[in-house]
């Protein structure tokens, strides 16, 4: 199944912003599915009891989420899926990017800190695809040639401390999950994760890079 679902964050030295879920099978794409685990658990107990028919496993859920609630409320956990913290958040997204929970950086008054690719996502996973479905070495150089392009831009934008926009091209080709990225990825990801001063993110995407796979992914397994 490889389901997932664990705190998100933007800042490593900084608590969660919240809980996210992802299926490996579905995707990238990262949902929102509340502030804290109590919340996140009840959402799925939720959504598997309206999936459920058999009375005993429905009852068993039932009592769990009884339990849960209750426990949450005494613990003082706000329950919805969206609370007005992680509206907040929101608002302070500068762009979605290919898992769709969205960066945040720094802007100053100036408007300093992000500015945007010169592609839409849709027209950046053609680009990405053109690439992984090259039939040769030669036709995949020829389809790096945009992405090559906007290595430039970013190099532009990180001189002039905009450094969101390289943030987002090395999430966006490290989503898109193909080991022809690993390279750039390699590049953009930990300097711009210097840059904006989340050292520890650079330290795991760099670990990760070294020994990704799509295959027994546990990394606790014997």
């Amino acid at each position: 199944m490889q389901y997932h679902m664990g705190y998100f964050r933007d800042m490593p030295d900084e608590l969660p912003v919240w809980v996210g879920e992802n299926e490996a099978k579905k995707g990238c794409t990262i949902t929102q599915v509340g502030d804290n685990v109590f919340a996140a658990v009840k959402l799925l107990l939720s959504k598997r009891l309206k999936e459920l028919t058999d009375k005993k496993k429905i009852s068993i859920l039932k009592d769990i989420d009884e339990k849960l609630t209750k426990t949450a409320k005494e613990l003082g956990y706000l329950l919805e899926q969206k609370t007005m913290k992680m509206k907040q958040r929101d608002k302070k997204v500068v762009t979605k990017t290919f898992h769709g929970a969205g960066l945040v950086v720094p802007i100053d008054k100036n408007d300093v800190g992000y500015r945007e690719l010169p592609e839409t996502n849709a027209s950046l996973k053609r680009i990405c695809k053109a690439v992984v479905d090259a039939p040769n070495d030669d036709q995949r150089l020829k389809a790096f040639a945009p992405i090559q392009e906007m290595l430039t831009f970013v190099q532009f934008a990180n001189d002039e401390c905009d450094y969101g926009m390289g943030y987002e091209l090395g999430i966006d080709l490290f989503c898109y999950g193909s080991h022809y990225f690993h390279k750039i990825v390699g590049q953009l990801l930990p300097l711009a994760y210097n840059l904006l001063k989340r050292n520890l993110f650079a330290e795991i995407i760099e670990a990760h890079l070294a020994n990704r796979k799509e295959e027994n992914v546990d990394q606790l397994a014997a």
